[in-house]
């Protein structure tokens, strides 16, 4: 019955939100295959955020099983906005992406608007992702023109797991970095300690993953500082409660949850104006921090000029760097990555402008930072459906989920790996707090004794790290 109700809740969620994309799709055998809902204003939701958005999938946790899709966007308070979200019997693959993201093309066209930054080649929004063979496939059939930018964290975990630990922080301070100088010392570096490594993570595009790439490449799209899928991951978690059920109730529990999150922000932004306060508070430091700094023109252009800064010490050692303030870029790389003047920017507005910060936060801080920007995100909320009010249509029938295979990864036994101090547990960090021994805790102390005495009884030698 729940599913016979599906395609008359997509169909009255339409009627009542003129504009919106909801739909059902069945297969001729009369079971229910996918459903697709954007609300009618997403695509001008996609305007008042930063110009990054992540795509997800998660599984559903019912016995009918099936895929969760989601495209999800972060505000400037980083607070999560799904934009549209599907739920079809496919797994994560080629053709369930391909489908998923061209209904998201069709109704959400500010995606691929032009790019407000002159120097820019690709299209607005840029795409975060978790490498997904499928979806990275699928991207570049329905979004050629936008940047694909993958999550470092999967990155890390893959260098983790193939290559060992002590190579993971490198991988993060790769991904972390705006010195091209510090980049290349990472990876001489990781390439000395570990060619394995070092072949897994050059051959990763990257302009896809290092920050470092920005300084190298002025065509790129800034991120604003998103270098994980963690909003995903965060949406996911969201509309955990959602995954449990049957379909209508997923769809329903997700459009609730975000009628909810949209009424709530409402009423917590207004009446604020200027700049929100994670940004108030950067923009304040970077302003103090530029007091020092001095400030020339450069070039013939007009538009570069040269701000030394005092890096302190004994020596006093200055650093030289370059800003284009129409362009919003500077030589350290973090004016182009959040769209907020770092300290070499400040410098040029309060030294050679005579701004005060109040001027720069108002003229020089990208609109997606303002209170404004923010009223404007949760100004429209959509009229829900009653589901009591609903006649079923009587053909629906559920997906065939007793015959699939759940999708994604089958689950397995964990197989335990053997402690690297395994045949050296005299230089183990580990220390037993029952006979303080090093090598063991004192979970395996007791049964090591009893495993000594029995061998002992039968004659048999056998070392203490062997036994585990």
């Amino acid at each position: 019955m729940s599913f016979q109700l599906v395609g008359p809740y997509v169909k009255a969620f339409a009627q009542r939100n003129p504009g919106s994309t909801a739909f059902m799709e069945r297969g001729s055998d009369h079971r229910i295959q996918r459903v697709f809902v954007c609300p009618s204003f997403a695509n001008d939701v996609l305007m008042c955020v930063r110009p990054v958005i992540s795509i997800d999938g998660a599984h559903m946790r019912s016995e009918w099983k099936g895929t969760l899709y989601l495209a999800t966007v972060k505000s400037a308070e980083d607070e999560l906005y799904p934009v549209a979200f599907a739920i079809t019997v496919d797994g994560e693959d080629f053709q369930g992406w391909l489908w998923f993201l061209q209904h998201l093309k069709a109704s959400a066209p500010n995606l691929i608007a032009e790019h407000f930054r002159r120097e820019c080649s690709y299209r607005l929004f840029t795409f975060m992702s978790d490498r997904c063979k499928g979806l990275n496939t699928a991207l570049g059939n329905v979004f050629p023109a936008n940047h694909n930018c993958f999550c470092a964290v999967h990155i890390r975990r893959n260098v983790e797991s193939n290559h060992g630990k002590k190579f993971a922080s490198t991988v993060t301070a790769l991904s972390q970095t705006t010195s091209l100088p510090e980049k290349r010392a990472l990876l001489t570096q990781l390439q000395q300690k570990s060619p394995g490594a070092y072949k897994y993570v050059t051959d990763i595009d990257a302009n896809r993953w290092m920050d470092s790439a920005w300084l190298e490449d002025e065509k790129l799209p800034p991120r604003y500082g998103f270098r994980n899928s963690n909003i995903s991951e965060s949406a996911n978690n969201m509309v955990g409660d959602a995954r449990n059920g049957n379909w209508l109730d997923a769809i329903d529990c997700i459009l609730r949850k975000m009628s909810l999150r949209i009424t709530k922000s409402q009423s917590k932004y207004e009446g604020k104006d200027g700049v929100v306060g994670s940004i108030l508070g950067l923009a304040t430091e970077r302003w103090e921090k530029c007091v020092g700094c001095r400030v020339y023109a450069s070039g013939n252009d007009g538009e570069t000029y040269s701000v030394y800064q005092k890096l302190g010490g004994e020596l006093e050692e200055e650093s030289l760097l370059k800003v284009r303030p129409v362009d919003c870029v500077c030589d350290c790389g973090k004016w182009q990555a959040i769209g907020v003047p770092c300290v070499h920017g400040m410098a040029y507005f309060r030294h050679q402008m005579k701004w005060r910060l109040e001027d720069v936060l108002d003229q020089a801080v990208d609109e997606y930072y303002k209170y404004r920007t923010q009223r404007e995100l949760y100004r429209r909320n959509f009229v829900p459906v009653w589901r009591h009010l609903l006649e079923p249509d009587m053909m629906t029938l559920p997906p065939d989920g007793a015959a699939r295979r759940m999708p994604g990864r089958p689950k397995t036994v964990r197989l335990r790996k053997d402690s690297r101090y395994a045949h050296e547990p005299e230089k183990s960090p580990t220390i037993c707090s029952r006979c303080h021994q090093p090598g063991h805790n004192v979970r395996t102390c007791v049964r090591r004794e009893a495993v000594k005495k029995r061998n002992a009884g039968n004659g048999t030698a056998t070392t203490t790290h062997s036994v585990l």
